[in-house]
């Protein structure tokens, strides 16, 4: 006799038994990838699993130790699961969903379980073109979301995708210097010149000490475990040197990068010269997986940095800003760049002795003087010197242990600091920021001066870059602990920054890497007008859609996995 089975329940056997079919298609091609990389498919578990554990065991022990020492950054950067803010590895929209230690006695929350937030459960570290590509057959294969980390430094939670197989860059490590480098395929049609070649995981720390063995000057970003070939420059590459030199995209010569068709490419100007021109401003994470970076290198020479700083109260502080603004716009085409905020500034010039510098900043500095701050007026043999006397040293903010920090930004171009109005303007939206507990910083570290030299840069970058003195930006943070509620209530402060800035500056953009990341305009935010052959170029290497990140090129509210990103939208 035939059992009659209702409809519903044959169509929840036959759902289960697809699902299952399914999972096993998977850990086939799972198996498959594992076996022709050399077993090197690895699983990965949240940085603090291990207090979750056992708190009082070794593991867990070192954990804290390394965490509290001050400077975490490079021990995170060496692992994996290692990111340097917390919303990369829990869930920022489901306090519940995260393995993460609490305040300052880095404490497991033992009543919770340690789950795995949107920390990648399986990543591999690649070491070649070959293991890229074995990654990329196999997420064409099996349709496997994927995620690319480098160094985890990341405000926007692109460097991890909840349930994706990550590709690890941090294993690039090659470094060479090249005396008269040509890009292949330029023979004919490039000029020889210095150059530095670093792998994808070669960090801002490790870039710098390389080039300065070789006597030369790479200009890189301000925090040293940024990498040099990943986010920072794919998304522009500012820092202190970039207003005069020109930014990260502006000096990269050539980029060796798996695109996802499977193909290893050498691109620069005279070789797939569209894909070169997405890669300077386009951002990481759409094109392919950088394996390496050429870049335009000049012997070292002296420099002059300006590090003032005051306490004050909110008038004075006021006045600072407002005489940093006023005077900034002359001040860079000077050639000064760093970084500033309503009580300190850090400043540095390749083209000027000390006592050019103490006229050229005189108002800036006898403001400083008057409220009793410190007023230091620097020469250096050459920029690494400077970079391990003061970024890396007496300019270091604090590194965060167990914080999470969601920023926004605004590019603000010159045009609003030769506007009366609306420089003050400008003034008042920093203040009233900082007055509400939202930290901002101004740096002008923009290509202002290398603009007007170079008024057609043809990069990928939205227009505005090369018309602006500073990018101002502002932060948000919560601990682990924090509600949900609390959460909300912060990115809705920050969207409302973010709507003060483009009613400032409408003819500004936004950085992509520090960008509120609830931006709706994100496109047209980033790359203005450039978006609509970004994403051509994005079709014609990635077909299949391998490879997306949080409001990268090529994404869209349709893709899955980034619900813990997208609640906390207010």
């Amino acid at each position: 006799m035939m059992i009659q089975l209702p409809i519903t329940l044959w169509a929840a056997l036959l759902l289960s038994w697809l699902a299952g079919l399914a999972w096993c298609q998977s850990q086939h091609f799972l198996n498959q990838l594992n076996a022709s990389i050399d077993g090197r498919v690895m699983k990965a578990l949240p940085l603090a699993a291990p207090c979750y554990s056992n708190p009082d065991g070794a593991e867990c022990t070192s954990l804290r130790e390394r965490l509290a020492s001050g400077y975490p950054g490079t021990f995170r950067t060496n692992k994996y699961q290692g990111f340097q803010l917390i919303q990369g590895e829990g869930c920022a929209s489901d306090p519940s969903n995260q393995c993460l230690l609490n305040g300052t006695a880095l404490a497991a929350d033992t009543d919770t379980p340690c789950e795995q937030g949107i920390v990648s459960p399986r990543y591999v570290e690649v070491t070649s073109a070959r293991d890229v590509q074995k990654v990329f057959d196999y997420a064409r294969q099996s349709r496997a979301t994927l995620s690319i980390k480098n160094s985890g430094h990341d405000y926007i939670m692109r460097s991890s995708r909840r349930g994706s197989l990550a590709i690890w860059t941090r294993g690039l490590q090659q470094r060479r210097y090249t005396p008269a480098f040509v890009p292949q395929g330029c023979s004919n049609r490039a000029t020889p010149a210095q150059a530095v070649t670093f792998g994808a995981g070669v960090s801002m720390d490790e870039a710098f000490s390389f080039a300065h063995d070789n006597g030369v000057v790479f200009s890189g970003g301000s925090v040293g475990t940024i990498g040099a070939s990943g986010g920072w420059l794919l998304n522009g590459g500012h820092g202190v040197l970039s207003g005069s030199l020109g930014l990260g995209v502006d000096r990269v010569l050539q980029f060796t990068i798996v695109t996802p068709d499977g193909k290893l490419r050498v691109v620069n100007r005279c070789t797939d010269s569209d894909l070169f021109w997405a890669l300077r401003g386009g951002g990481g994470g759409s094109f392919g997986v950088i394996l390496d970076s050429t870049h335009l290198v000049e012997s070292e020479q002296p420099l002059t940095a300006v590090v003032l700083g005051f306490q004050g109260v909110a008038s004075t502080q006021k006045r600072f800003v407002s005489i940093l603004a006023e005077n900034m716009p002359k001040w860079a085409l000077a050639g000064w760049g760093g970084p500033s905020g309503p009580t300190y500034t850090a400043l540095v010039n390749p083209y000027v002795n000390t006592s050019q510098a103490e006229k050229q900043l005189k108002p800036a500095i006898d403001h400083v003087k008057s409220q009793n701050g410190s007023a230091l007026i620097l020469s250096f043999a050459n920029f690494f010197d400077f970079y391990t006397q003061v970024i890396n040293n007496t300019s270091t903010a604090p590194e965060t242990i167990n914080t999470a920090v969601i920023t926004t930004n605004r590019i603000i171009p010159e045009r609003v600091f030769l506007n009366e109005t609306s420089r003050e303007e400008m003034v008042d939206a920093i203040m009233e920021a900082q007055d509400a507990g939202l930290p901002t910083a101004f740096l002008t570290t923009m290509p202002f001066l290398y603009g007007r030299s170079h008024p057609q840069p043809d990069t990928s970058l939205h227009p505005a870059w090369y018309k602006s003195v500073w990018t101002v930006g502002t932060t948000a943070s919560w601990s682990p602990n924090s509600m949900i509620e609390e959460r909300l209530a912060l990115t809705k402060r920050l969207g409302e920054v973010t709507s003060k800035w483009k009613q400032i500056a409408p003819d500004g953009c936004s950085y992509a890497n520090e960008a509120d990341p609830w931006l709706g305009d994100w496109s047209a935010q980033f790359w203005g007008e450039n978006y609509a052959r970004l994403l051509r170029i994005k079709k014609k290497y990635d077909r299949d859609g391998l490879l997306s990140c949080w409001h990268c090129v090529g994404w869209d509210e349709s893709l899955p996995d980034y619900e813990c990103i997208s609640g906390l939208a207010a």
